[in-house]
């Protein structure tokens, strides 16, 4: 239990400290668009193939937040782009992210999805808000993620669920 200990609290107070510095930096990274969390709407629909069943696990990162779209049509996939934040080593590896989102107001046939890279690799999270996914293990640590966001049907979404904040915390090696 003593060398487990300190690497624990090593690793939480990396992660802690880490995601202090990120609110900080993001901030001063709000006017660079190629850095900014981007929202996103398209007709394209998230395929099947690309969704898989959440995991649960721990470790240590960079972490990333912005307001989530405003869902205002059903049939249109909403997509909130939340890219690196500060500089991850060359070869770093994910082991967890957390996830955070949220909506004003949850429509019937809502589906929520966080991806990493481009909305072909997906997991579903409509199921909770926030969670801790093992997925993504083992890929590049340095490649945004993305929340998207579907009601299905057609038509106008009322009363709109407007987006509230969304974050992810990307543990690594």
């Amino acid at each position: 239990m003593s060398k487990v200990f300190p690497k624990f609290m090593t690793t939480c107070l990396t992660t802690t400290a880490l995601f202090f510095s990120g609110l900080c930096t993001a901030a001063a990274e709000e006017n660079k668009s190629v850095n900014s969390p981007t929202i996103s709407v398209t007709s394209n629909e998230i395929s099947p193939e690309s969704i898989e069943n959440p995991y649960i696990a721990a470790a240590g990162a960079w972490a990333r937040s912005g307001n989530g779209p405003s869902l205002t049509n059903k049939g249109l996939v909403y997509t909130l782009n939340l890219p690196v934040l500060g500089s991850v080593p060359a070869g770093s590896a994910i082991t967890t992210v957390n996830y955070k989102w949220n909506l004003s107001y949850l429509p019937s046939g809502l589906a929520v999805y966080l991806c990493w890279d481009t909305t072909s690799s997906c997991v579903n999270v409509s199921s909770s808000k926030t969670g801790s996914l093992s997925n993504f293990a083992g890929l590049n640590a340095n490649k945004k993620f993305i929340f998207a966001f579907l009601v299905s049907g057609s038509g106008a979404i009322s009363p709109v669920a407007y987006g509230q904040t969304n974050q992810v915390i990307v543990n690594y090696e």
